[in-house]
């Protein structure tokens, strides 16, 4: 199974350590790829590491988490990277923001409680799924464009088709 990578993003160091030491990342489907103390050196890292998701807090030095999501949904190399808010900011004008701004998800502190891990992985798994679905519709869509002025008939559908599979297999 492969683990999603996840960069989490707290300017408070024992709230960083205590996430990272408590949940049994690995047991739930999950690495631990990277720490940040505040949204700027979380963004270099994004883009460097990739992870599968981003854990962030909201409130935070230099750059905070809103505009840390922002910033992520707009980069190219970093715009399909889930961006889940983990902090006691319970303001509702707060959290609108948040889901404004990109995130997807907001799970409240203190996060140590695995079946939160267990909602972001589901959310994970339909976004891959999602992407490999888009990315097989993608290749049959040109399959289709580039074969469909040398068509006349569904047998020579059937026949190009056959031949695929032969090929592939």
């Amino acid at each position: 199974m492969e683990l999603y990578r996840v960069l989490l993003v707290d300017d408070e160091e024992d709230i960083r350590e205590g996430i990272s030491r408590k949940m049994d990342w690995l047991g739930l489907g999950f690495s631990l790829v990277g720490e940040a103390a505040n949204g700027q050196d979380a963004l270099e890292l994004a883009e460097s590491l990739r992870p599968d998701v981003i854990l962030t807090d909201i409130k935070m030095p230099f750059m905070d988490g809103l505009e840390l999501c922002r910033r992520i949904k707009e980069n190219k190399q970093t715009s399909e990277i889930p961006v889940i808010f983990v902090t006691a900011e319970t303001a509702p004008e707060v959290i609108t923001a948040g889901f404004d701004a990109g995130c997807c998800d907001y799970v409240p502190k203190p996060f140590v409680r695995a079946e939160y891990l267990a909602r972001i992985s589901a959310h994970l798994r339909i976004a891959r799924q999602n992407k490999a679905l888009r990315t097989a519709y993608e290749e049959l869509d040109r399959f289709c464009s580039a074969v469909s002025h040398d068509l006349k008939s569904p047998l020579s559908v059937i026949r190009m088709l056959l031949s695929m599979l032969k090929d592939e297999l």
